[in-house]
């Protein structure tokens, strides 16, 4: 009887452990695709600023905050 439950206590921790890296591993990529997107908008505001576009037309179209501009 020990054994049966060592031995489902340990399939259990592989499934949690399976379970919990899959997740992780879901939510880093959503996190790592959110920043890419994030950097990408600050490279695109810093090519249209260094082209003379305004602060406001660049917040507009990137959805990046004034503050976050003003400090390109």
């Amino acid at each position: 009887k020990a054994s049966e439950i060592a031995t489902a206590r340990n399939i259990g921790k592989e499934e949690g452990l399976a379970e919990g890296l899959e997740k992780g591993l879901a939510e880093g990529l959503e996190k790592g695709i959110a920043e890419g997107k994030h950097n990408a908008k600050i490279e695109t505001a810093k090519k249209m600023l260094a082209d003379g576009v305004s602060v406001e037309i660049v917040a507009k179209y990137t959805g990046l905050s004034h503050e976050i501009l003003n400090k390109i």
